[in-house]
Formats: C-alpha cells, sequence, structure tokens
C-alpha cells in the first residue's frame, strides 16, 4: 500500500495543502518498501490531488483537512487518514508497526521509537510523582484547596523551589494590576500599569508584519511613557521556497536586535504559534503577550473554543 504525507520542516503539515514536501512510503506487512519525499508545487487542493494521482497513492495521512479538499481526495479512491501529528520518521515507525491511525500524535502518545508499546508500562506520573502526590491535571482535581490558600500536594511533594528577586518582584506587580478593585483595566491599560509598577524604561515590540498597523498604534501610546524599540518579524530577509510565499519569520533575529539595546520588557503582538515561542526562550528580557493573531477569529483565539463550527474543524 502506497501512503503520502504532506510535510511542513519534516513534520506532518497541519493543513494538508500548506505543506512544502510529501513523503511518499510503501508498505507490505509490517516491512517499509520504499520511502521518498519530492516537493509539493502549489498549495491547492487540486495541486495535491495531482500529485496524488501521479504517484499511485492510495491512503494520505494529514494533519488537519477541509471538507471540500477531502471530498475531492477521497472521490479519487484515496483514502484519509487525518488529525495526525509527528515527524516523518514517527509517522513512517507508526505505519511500520501498524498503528497509525486518525487521532495519532494527539489521542495516544508518540512513544521513543527504538521502544515498541507493548513493552513500556503505562505511567501517569513523571519524575518520581505518583497519584498518591496528588492529579496532575488540575482539570481533574476534585478538591481545588489552591483556591482557599492550601498548598497542590503536588507541588509540596516536589519540595522547595527556588524563586529570584527580580521573579518575585514581577509577581507583585502583576498581582497589583490584576487586583485593582477601582477600576476595570483593558490589556493595553494593564501593560502600561505593570511596567509603571516595575520601573521599566524600555520596552521592545517583537510583531508579525500583518498586525503592522495595530503595533503602529500600540508603540504610539507606549511611547508616551517608555523608550520603544519595534522589530518586525521579518527581518532576516529569508525568502521561503522560490520567493512566492514571502519571507520566513526571525524570532532569532527579534530577539537578537532587543537585546543588544538591552530592553526591560519585550511584548508580542500576532507572533505565529511556534514563532513565539522561540523568541520567548531567545529573549534575554521577560516577554508578555498583549495582541495574538487569529486569521479566522478577528484576532480573538478564545472565540474557538466557543465555536462547535471551529471545534468540529480542529
Amino acid at each position: 500500500m502506497r501512503f503520502a504525507v504532506p510535510l511542513l520542516a519534516d513534520r506532518v503539515a497541519p493543513r494538508c495543502t500548506f505543506a512544502d514536501s510529501v513523503l511518499l512510503v510503501s508498505v507490505k506487512g509490517r516491512r517499509i518498501l520504499d520511502r521518498s519525499v519530492v516537493p509539493m508545487d502549489g498549495n491547492t487542493w487540486a495541486d495535491l490531488a495531482r500529485l496524488l494521482a501521479d504517484q499511485g497513492v492510495d491512503a494520505m495521512v494529514c494533519g488537519g483537512i477541509s471538507g471540500a479538499t477531502r471530498e475531492s481526495i477521497q472521490s479519487r479512491d484515496v483514502d484519509i487518514i487525518d488529525n495526525v501529528a509527528g515527524t516523518s520518521d514517527e509517522v513512517v515507525e507508526a505505519l511500520r508497526r501498524g498503528r497509525l491511525r486518525s487521532g495519532f500524535g494527539f489521542s495516544e502518545t508518540i512513544r521513543p521509537l527504538e521502544a515498541d508499546p507493548g513493552d513500556m508500562k503505562v505511567d501517569d506520573g513523571v519524575a518520581g510523582l505518583s497519584a498518591a502526590d496528588g492529579p496532575l491535571d488540575c482539570l481533574t482535581c476534585q478538591d481545588r484547596g489552591c483556591l482557599a490558600g492550601r498548598q497542590c500536594p503536588t507541588l509540596a511533594s516536589l519540595g522547595p523551589r527556588h524563586v529570584t528577586p527580580d521573579a518575585t518582584r514581577i509577581l507583585e506587580a502583576a498581582v497589583d494590576v490584576a487586583c485593582e478593585e477601582e477600576r476595570t483595566l483593558c490589556r493595553l491599560a494593564e501593560l502600561v500599569y505593570f511596567a509603571l509598577g516595575m520601573g521599566y524604561r524600555t520596552l521592545g515590540i517583537a510583531y508579525c508584519v500583518d498586525l503592522t498597523e495595530p503595533t503602529r498604534i500600540l508603540a504610539r501610546e507606549l511611547r508616551r511613557f517608555f523608550n520603544v524599540v519595534p522589530r518586525c518579524c521579518k527581518g532576516a530577509g529569508v525568502l521561503l521556497g522560490d520567493g512566492a510565499a514571502g519571507t520566513s519569520c526571525d524570532p532569532w533575529g527579534q530577539a537578537a536586535v532587543l537585546n543588544h539595546v538591552g530592553t526591560d520588557l519585550n511584548v508580542a503582538v500576532g507572533l505565529c504559534v511556534g514563532v513565539d515561542a522561540i523568541f520567548a526562550r531567545q529573549s534575554q528580557a521577560p516577554v508578555s503577550t498583549i495582541f495574538v493573531k487569529d486569521k479566522s477569529l478577528a484576532n480573538n483565539p478564545i472565540g474557538a473554543v466557543y465555536s462547535h463550527y471551529h471545534l468540529r474543524e480542529i
């Protein structure tokens, strides 16, 4: 049986039509007969369908897929295994073991490839913790003693924690703003009050080019109180593919410039998921997010959890 897996940076593409390549794998029984990667030309369902037909594919393994794309692919007698996450190696190994199914990587844990699942013991705890210490998943906790001022037993079992004086100052300033009773503050006002309470003088803004206009307004308001250094996500000027898809994000460059300036606090504006994680890791100053980007929900991603339409799509 021949499988196709749309990839993005050697992982299953979150959306099957937004892939930079396609992994092709032929499987017989528990043996991998061949494995190759071909470039993905174009980002439409028609481009994908054409590639699947040219390669004689029997089934496609993918992350998300729209209803229209699903109907088009299935009408060409190609089975679909969707809602899959993982690297190309993890997918190939799951195919070899006959474990690959919809939800792989989400509904089940991707275990190390060198160990067979049958040889592994299931452990709900981590690093010496057991169920007796308390729940790791706070949503399943029935006691919720932390809300009454009692320490979580799971945290207590981990021993004393090391909290730096700087972190203590940040937490105290954050609590002062969050617990203010005189007025209800918007997120931008909270940012200003927090930064003033911390005595910050220079703020960096790491922003996505898609949110240039709100960033310009944000910088204007913040400059009433602070020195502000905005940095766009495209600083490296690295083209994607042939350049038709634009330039790559550069969170390393954003962090490098703001680190060089010596900002006291960096504010993230609309950075893509994953890009924001890299920026936060590289930044020497604390990072706070003020605006997020959501192309489908008018930059209001919390709306997805209250929408049956978007939950079905996910």
